[in-house]
């Protein structure tokens, strides 16, 4: 079946998304996976690979529902960042759409990707106590579409429910370490710090920086996807989720470390003072809003989850101080 699998990967020139594409074209024909793009300057990037690039608008949901039925796996890393709800249905719609029309030999997969934004708390980096599990279906049930991310995640439970596609939430928390795709190789939450440290020539965490997020390497992350789609692909009988949890049992916690950003922060800071980057070394204490986007006083994180370990998933990368040590991420 690998030799026919259609594939879709929509992002595949971000971060993740180019570190996922890297990965499977070492596994599937790079002519079986199609990537979508919104401008015609990403497929310069993207075609050297050997993939198919399409060019098109995450916000036409018409057009992505069209494009979604054609494939039998789709990793989704370009939504909700654009298009919204209406876009991830689209998705949904689609897959469902050639499940139901006899033109694929596997049960169709989607691997949505998530954050633990949707349950961040606390603020000035203040410690947290509250610790979320994936299994926690009820909690997840009860969290209110407000929440960052959870409407759309919510479509995808719901589809999981039906259990007519594979459908799955991958969420992740800080992630971290060089991406090996052709476009963008960095992540968001390091190199914000990294950034205001060379702007105000010290390094800074929020607050009281006691708060804690989880964190995973980004290759250790698209490991998880490469499992949990080989994983669809082969028990598509098992990949409905239980009636009982709502559709959240399909929701797969994606970190396997967690961290303090006071200590980290204080490790970048000495860092960038070592290589001349900096005059002071360490890292000052700011309020709140007086940093850099992606600078956080909250706290996000969960207990690793036993559904990613029963994939076989562990780590395999740097942690996330060994990986500040041996290659400071550098986003000017």
């Amino acid at each position: 079946m690998s030799s026919d699998l259609k594939i879709l990967i929509l992002g595949a020139s971000g971060y993740i998304g180019g570190t996922l594409l890297v990965d499977l074209v070492k596994e599937y024909k790079p002519s079986n996976i199609t990537t979508l793009v919104r401008e015609d300057t990403k497929k310069s990037l993207l075609e050297p690979l050997g993939v198919n690039v399409v060019v098109g608008n995450v916000e036409d949901a018409t057009f992505l529902q069209g494009l979604a039925s054609q494939y039998d796996v789709i990793v989704n890393f370009a939504v909700p960042f654009a298009g919204g709800d209406a876009s991830i249905q689209a998705l949904v719609d689609g897959l469902e759409q050639r499940a139901s029309s006899g033109s694929t030999k596997v049960k169709p997969v989607l691997l949505q990707t998530s954050g633990t934004g949707s349950i961040m708390y606390g603020s000035n980096g203040e410690t947290g106590k509250d610790v979320w599990k994936d299994s926690d279906h009820e909690r997840w049930e009860a969290l209110p579409d407000t929440a960052f991310f959870h409407s759309g995640d919510r479509i995808i439970a719901r589809a999981a429910a039906r259990g007519i596609i594979s459908a799955y939430i991958v969420m992740s928390p800080t992630v971290y370490g060089q991406g090996t795709g052709p476009g963008n190789k960095l992540s968001l939450q390091v190199p914000a710090y990294v950034r205001y440290a060379k702007r105000a020539d010290q390094a800074a965490y929020i607050g009281k920086g006691e708060n804690i997020w989880g964190n995973v390497h980004v290759q250790d992350l698209t490991d998880l996807y490469v499992l949990l789609m080989k994983h669809s692909l082969s028990n598509s009988e098992s990949t409905k989720a239980t009636s009982e949890s709502h559709g959240w049992s399909n929701l797969i916690y994606a970190g396997l470390n967690q961290h303090t950003w006071g200590p980290i922060i204080k490790l970048v800071g000495d860092q960038l003072h070592a290589r001349g980057d900096i005059a002071n070394p360490g890292a000052k204490s700011i309020e709140d809003g007086q940093g850099d986007m992606y600078m956080f006083g909250t706290n996000s994180f969960m207990e690793i989850s036993e559904k990613a370990k029963a994939l076989g998933w562990k780590q395999r990368q740097p942690s996330l101080e060994d990986a500040i040590k041996l290659a400071l991420p550098v986003r000017d």
